[in-house]
């Protein structure tokens, strides 16, 4: 039997780190019986005083009231027993470290401790849901939930489905979202990355290969991004600020040897992998693309990219999104709403692409791709089906 979300009361949280303590205090705010399980003492200590604290936060921006607040903390019970912590609960949402393993070993346990009709969800932000639904005896009630950082301020929450699950299950999980006072969108695949990450690593990736062929400068590119298209940071500050270049250069790796569904191919940038070879993974290193040493924002010139044609950056990112509707990964509708809560960018990708004609998005993308001589990135950066129909036709993706 499917859980419907009027048979919800009970939510489990596996693990007390940064993004599980955040979904938990979501969770009770939104009126939730809430268990909050991790294998360390200290670390539900410091996961209560930080939920304290984020409510107290709510409070001052009039967000949430105290009463509300003081009633969602006793709704939280803090426990490293994690038989008795999803014993009662509908729905168990793990969010462990983020290795493959890790989780897999989690979920063989929870399969075998709860209740038989509860969902079990994984926020994870690309691992493989698929290998997690298929080590229980339930794969049909196992869903992914990438929520985003910080949980209590991003409205985003992506639900990704696996082969497995009914929609009912992506539904539940959907109604569970919006109950939340977020807004969810559906991937309905099990593809890496999923649907903002995707649309990110083309937004990082492809500036950092006109970069390595000396046909652009960092702060060309990250101002032109920045300043004229408005996004909250340019690709190459964004990477700093969120260790992109040790991710992207210690998870190629796992990329080339996953087997789903529209897996990538590709390699990462060469400079991207000089920049890890020194050390410099970001601002937390005091060095990536910029230098921190002495100033914690990286000096991007607002005039610099004043030349710089940003539909050299789009194009490729509007033909990935254009792949995930080609193959029904997700609508139009959730793509762009991913990209607008979960990346703050200024539009979506095919708001974008109707914005200023496929046809115009097509030549630039083919104009990026003659610049590839690797026949992997080639092929990675070649104009998908849907989009050289749209061009044809002129049809728009709305």
């Amino acid at each position: 039997m499917v859980v419907d979300i009027d048979d919800i009361e009970t939510i489990t949280v596996i693990g007390a780190g940064q993004m599980g303590r955040g979904i938990g205090a979501v969770a009770a705010l939104a009126g939730y019986d809430v268990y909050l399980q991790d294998i360390d003492e200290s670390q539900l200590e410091e996961a209560e005083e930080n939920i304290e604290w984020s409510y107290g936060k709510a409070v001052d921006n009039d967000a949430a009231t105290e009463v509300e607040t003081e009633a969602a903390l006793d709704r939280i019970t803090f426990t490293t027993d994690q038989e008795a912590a999803v014993s009662d609960s509908e729905f168990v949402t793990e969010a462990a470290v983020e290795q493959q393993e890790v989780k897999e070993d989690i979920f063989e346990t929870l399969d075998e401790v709860a209740p038989e009709e509860a969902i079990l969800s994984t926020n994870t932000s690309g691992l493989n849901i698929t290998r997690l639904a298929e080590v229980t005896d339930r794969p049909e009630q196992v869903v992914g939930t990438h929520w985003f950082n910080p949980p209590m301020l991003m409205d985003l929450v992506e639900v990704i489905m696996t082969e497995y699950a009914p929609e009912e299950v992506g539904d539940t999980a959907e109604a569970l979202v919006e109950s939340f006072g977020k807004t969810p969108i559906r991937c309905k695949m099990d593809i890496p990355s999923f649907i903002v990450n995707r649309l990110m690593r083309p937004y990082g990736e492809g500036p950092a290969w006109m970069v390595y062929r000396g046909e652009h400068t960092i702060r060309e590119i990250d101002s032109a991004m920045k300043y004229k298209e408005g996004f909250p940071m340019g690709p190459f500050e964004l990477a700093d600020y969120t260790g992109g270049i040790q991710l992207r250069v210690e998870g190629e790796q796992d990329h080339l040897e996953d087997d789903r569904p529209m897996s990538y191919d590709t390699e990462v940038c060469p400079i991207v992998h000089q920049l890890y070879d020194k050390g410099r993974y970001g601002q937390k290193a005091d060095a990536g693309y910029y230098d921190y040493s002495d100033d914690d924002e990286p000096d991007i010139p607002v005039d610099a990219g004043q030349g710089f044609d940003t539909l050299l950056v789009w194009a490729p990112i509007v033909n990935e999104a254009a792949k995930m509707v080609e193959n029904d990964v997700a609508t139009p509708e959730d793509i762009d709403t991913g990209a607008k809560l979960g990346g703050n960018w200024p539009q979506g990708p095919l708001e974008k692409a109707d914005e200023v004609g496929a046809d115009t998005i097509l030549k630039k993308l083919t104009e990026v791709a003659s610049r590839h001589e690797d026949t992997k990135k080639l092929a990675e950066t070649l104009p998908c089906d849907l989009l050289v129909e749209k061009a044809k036709t002129g049809d728009t993706f709305y």
